[in-house]
């Protein structure tokens, strides 16, 4: 408000200073004139830039919290969602679209209450003037806001389009850097530049119809403006020669209607700002209207105890959008301290059991109990601080080994030692061959690493959080037999004797277990020992014999 007072009170100084000039003024009033012109442009600056400095800081303000309310909502989200939204397309949503909402709440919504109150400000003081001539200028404002109007929803789909466009740009640039060494063991190179060539091709189109619009709009708005300062100066001169307005009147007219033509085009502006805004938060809102996974308050942990059996009651599960049954009816109990191996052929469903038990994953059919509690009762974080879970397919983060390995820590634990963590992962003897050892930085996902080198940071990880029971998926897959028998001797006599369930094919690990569950077509299909399923024949001897004849086949 202050802004705009002092704005529009310089154009009524120069009306006054010129019709001072008219009647003779002197030298020392002239000099008034020009003081009082000079302290209303500096209070107005000054006012300016608390505006600015308040309004976008502000917005900037906001986009701070949008932005970590977006990324604490993403992180909480089901691993559902991950399978039908890619993660290039939730970049963009918390940048692009983000920037663009920061806009519209900053520089737009400043400019729009600077439009407004700049029209209301400078139309009083117009028709204060000549109110006759206030309305012939104003003809030419209404068809501007027609215009506006009608563009304003063309640009709106636009932007929609342009975002979605970008979505898509960016899902392909992370996809293809993510998996850059596949596409270069296969000399792709060329074939995901024409891909994404293609993809930004339509990316450039849709902006250049987006700009084709913009770029008549301006003009169009520029020649209306001009229309309007015609209209003023031919019958504004004409009231001057009349004497029914003064010369500096005319002056004064003349520049709060140059005034108010910033503000117009500025409102084509501001609409544009508006329309990607709008667009922009719907694509944000549309991933904070996913719910997030259901959880129970931290304050109903079941109390702790020492019982960490597991027990599946009829559990199926069937992933979204398919009509088969990954697991079927599955009834299974793991009693604290077991080993159990679970063995199957590929795509039996060893890895969605262990994901089901570690509740990444809710059961479409039956129930899975811990301790004696349905997961379902206990907060997902508690519950997940129970399993050490080594994945199959190893993620490590863009940072040092020693930080890896200390991941998953709480803030107020204290850290173990990492060194007898790696040593029982059978990472020990690498160590020394890292240049900065555990302070080494492995880069992004592990890529300074070989396969085994990052199962066994994988397992050091699960290790050094000593959790009373400890899932893992076929996590020796990539480690030669020499480091597998070290490492599954360390892990079956650690001091803790944690719950082990192990998905895995290899026979050193199926000849220590204490227990072995075969699963086939989503069904358990056999439970025993190593020499009671052996001898009874079936799928596991066939199994077994199988891997068998492969490690014979590697040693060779």
């Amino acid at each position: 408000m202050l802004t705009n007072l002092f704005q529009v009170w310089v154009p009524w100084l120069v009306r006054q200073a010129v019709d001072h000039l008219q009647k003779g003024a002197t030298r020392e009033g002239l000099l008034a004139d020009a003081g009082l012109i000079l302290l209303a442009v500096a209070l107005q600056g000054l006012f300016l830039f608390a505006m600015r400095w308040s309004l976008i800081r502000a917005s900037r303000k906001m986009e701070y919290e949008l932005r970590n309310d977006i990324f604490a909502h993403i992180a909480r989200l089901p691993a559902r969602v991950y399978r039908a939204r890619k993660v290039g397309d939730l970049l963009s949503r918390a940048t692009n679209d983000l920037d663009a909402v920061r806009n519209f709440l900053g520089p737009g919504i400043m400019y729009f209450a600077n439009t407004c109150v700049t029209f209301v400000m400078a139309v009083t003081l117009m028709c204060r003037i000549d109110w006759q001539l206030t309305l012939i200028a104003l003809i030419p404002l209404p068809l501007l806001s027609i215009l506006v109007a009608r563009l304003g929803a063309r640009l709106h789909h636009h932007y929609e389009q342009i975002q979605d466009s970008f979505a898509g740009l960016t899902a392909k640039a992370q996809e293809t850097l993510a998996g850059i060494r596949v596409v270069k063991a296969h000399g792709e190179e060329g074939g995901e530049y024409e891909v994404f060539r293609k993809l930004h091709d339509t990316f450039l189109e849709r902006n250049r119809r987006m700009i084709r619009l913009q770029a008549g709009l301006w003009p169009t708005m520029s020649l209306l403006g001009g229309i309007a300062a015609a209209i003023v100066l031919w019958v504004g001169g004409s009231a001057v020669i009349t004497g029914r307005i003064t010369l500096g009147s005319l002056v004064a007219f003349q520049i709060y209607l140059a005034m108010l033509l910033w503000p117009m085009i500025a409102l084509g502006w501001v609409t544009n700002l508006f329309q990607r805004g709008a667009a922009s938060m719907g694509r944000i809102q549309s991933v904070l209207d996913e719910p997030i996974e259901p959880d129970v308050d931290d304050r109903d942990v079941p109390a702790p105890t020492q019982d960490v059996t597991i027990e599946l009651h009829g559990v199926g599960y069937r992933y979204p959008g398919t009509d088969r049954d990954v697991l079927r009816s599955v009834n299974l109990t793991v009693r604290a301290g077991e080993r159990v191996a679970i063995v199957g052929r590929t795509g039996a469903g060893k890895t969605t059991l262990l994901q089901l038990i570690a509740r990444l994953d809710e059961p479409t059919a039956g129930e899975i109990r811990f301790g004696g509690v349905p997961t379902t009762r206990w907060p997902r974080s508690a519950l997940r601080r129970r399993f050490g879970f080594v994945p199959q397919e190893t993620f490590l983060f863009s940072d040092s080994l020693r930080a890896n390995i200390h991941f998953g820590f709480e803030e107020n634990e204290t850290l173990p030692d990492p060194v007898a963590a790696a040593g029982r992962a059978g990472l020990d003897s690498d160590l020394s061959q890292f240049p900065k050892g555990l302070e080494t930085t492995i880069g992004e996902r592990g890529i300074t690493l070989s396969g085994g080198q990052k199962q066994r940071v994988a397992l050091a990880r699960s290790l050094a959080l000593e959790r009373p029971v400890l899932l893992l998926d076929d996590c020796f897959a990539s480690v030669d037999p020499g480091t597998e028998e070290k490492i599954l001797a360390s892990l079956f006599e650690l001091p803790a004797a944690p719950t082990i369930l192990l998905a895995t094919h290899r026979r050193s690990a199926l000849l220590r277990v204490d227990r072995i569950v075969v699963l086939d077509g989503g069904r358990i299909v056999a439970t025993g020992s190593h020499q009671e399923l052996l001898a009874a024949g079936g799928l596991y001897a066939e199994l077994y014999h199988r891997e068998e004849v492969v490690e014979e086949l590697e040693a060779l």
